[in-house]
């Protein structure tokens, strides 16, 4: 077909022809209201930057944005309507890489404390104790210990219904925390779970429905502390890790919770040849593989499973003497030999694997030390960089272009450093160490020494005295 017949033909191919739609619109039918600004409203400023740096738009958000785009691009007056959410139900589908999902929550330690420089830190630790005591070639050797708070009170998920009413759940109008301490190695092997109800006395009703080899004991809080944590390990988990010996030592990785870390745990645990590595700070959701692949389906397994039994016993509910029931059930159904393996592998504990730290956003971390404008991996540098909530007006940029508007609207966080005093804490000592060396034991003793001291009297108060 000649081209002016086809153009005839086709209403889109003689508007293409004609300019009157761009040759670069992927879409047919009536040209966007924003055909050529979406590419910068996606890529260079605020959606995909924004999400990288864990500050995500929402849809109405989005839309407001693309508003102001038109307004300022002179393709829409102040005084019509907005843009609708349709507009934005059809910048989905001519932008398929861009999708809505619901973010992960991450704490603004976490955010802060992910940093690079941390993370290369523990790796550059981490490395030389495992070619120590030759570790890199031995996964049986390598264990993660962690717990996990569970509770009675359970959320429902989604279910069948009639679409003409709410449906109503029964759950558990009060809820304790029971723990649960959970272990595995490299290899694949789990150690039995270890539950911690909340009581005075251990009964052994409460471990009723458990799987073999699970034990427990009590605490005011249902929690882990100090004592609970040193008789787990004495008791519980040398009865079912690998034999430990002066030519193959054992190493456990484990968060630097304060009641971890103790110096009667830290002899004992090198009397037996066991080492401890503490991890950083705030980072054991991208370093600990309890945390990274085993926990997250642990808890998914565990809240079904509740769900279950509420629904085959409606005349009773979900209390501590069927928690040890159920969480053995999904201890057993998550910690298994394939999500153990690739959650050593994922974190780059075994096999040792530094480059790990590329799957690792470290972005968030920026945005709390930056005093230089951020950067994006994808979209290069950032123009300019406001705080949050700051008001830029339009007005004052110059020239009509998208590129103004973009500068102008960029709302990637951005903090000037505010210098503060270093807290003299345990976690700075422990974090990314192996605490059973020599040189790092006795940093935990001074530590520890210099905290027990008695604080010197003040001036005013010796004055007073005199």
């Amino acid at each position: 077909m000649a081209i002016r017949k086809a153009a005839t033909t086709f209403a889109t191919l003689h508007d293409r022809i004609s300019g009157k739609v761009s040759i670069e619109c992927s879409t047919t039918g009536r040209e966007p209201l924003l055909s050529m600004e979406e590419q910068g409203l996606v890529s260079h400023t605020s959606i995909e930057a924004m999400a990288h740096f864990g500050y995500r738009y929402t849809r109405a958000e989005v839309t407001t944005i693309a508003t102001d785009l038109a307004i300022y691009d002179e393709k829409k007056s102040k005084d019509k309507q907005p843009l609708t959410r349709q507009w934005f139900y059809g910048f989905m589908k001519r932008w398929p890489d861009l999708s809505v999902k619901k973010p992960r929550s991450l704490e603004i330690q976490r955010a802060k404390a992910t940093s690079e420089e941390t993370i290369t830190h523990y790796f550059n630790e981490l490395g030389p104790i495992m070619d120590k005591y030759n570790l890199k070639t031995c996964p049986h050797r390598i264990y993660n210990v962690d717990e996990k708070g569970l509770v009675e009170h359970h959320t429902p998920p989604s279910v069948v219904t009639s679409s003409e009413s709410t449906p109503a759940a029964v759950t558990t109008s009060r809820s304790s925390t029971t723990t649960v301490i959970g272990c595995g190695n490299a290899s694949g092997s789990s150690i039995p779970p270890y539950f911690v109800f909340k009581g005075k006395r251990m009964r052994e009703e409460l471990l009723s429905g458990s799987t073999h080899g699970a034990a427990g004991t009590v605490s005011d809080s249902g929690w882990s502390n100090t004592e609970i944590f040193q008789h787990y390990l004495t008791e519980h988990f040398l009865k079912h890790a690998v034999a430990a010996s002066a030519e193959s030592p054992l190493l456990i990785v484990y968060d630097d919770h304060r009641c971890h870390v103790s110096i009667p745990l830290i002899e004992w645990e090198r009397q037996h040849h066991i080492i401890l590595f503490v991890l950083p700070a705030y980072t054991s959701h991208v370093l600990q593989p309890m945390d990274v692949g085993c926990f997250g389906p642990f808890a998914k397994i565990y809240n079904n499973l509740r769900h279950t039994y509420m629904r085959e016993n409606a005349t009773s509910s979900v209390d501590k003497h069927s928690v040890c029931e159920l969480g053995s059930r999904a201890y057993n159904l998550s910690l298994t030999p394939t999500n153990l393996q690739s959650s050593f592998r994922k974190c780059g504990v075994c096999p040792f694997d530094k480059s790990t730290t590329a799957n690792i956003n470290f972005a968030p971390s920026t945005v709390f030390k930056s005093t230089e404008p951020l950067l994006h991996p994808d979209t290069g540098v950032i123009d300019s960089c406001v705080p949050v909530g700051d008001k830029v007006s339009t007005s004052s940029t110059e020239g009509n272009d998208v590129a103004g508007f973009f500068k102008d609207k960029t709302t990637v966080l951005f903090k000037k450093a505010v210098p503060t005093k270093k807290r003299n804490v345990l976690s700075a000592v422990v974090g990314g160490k192996a605490i059973t060396e020599d040189v790092i034991l006795n940093k935990i003793i001074s530590h520890q020494t210099v905290k027990s001291a008695p604080k010197k009297e003040s001036k005013h108060l010796n004055k007073v005295n005199l």
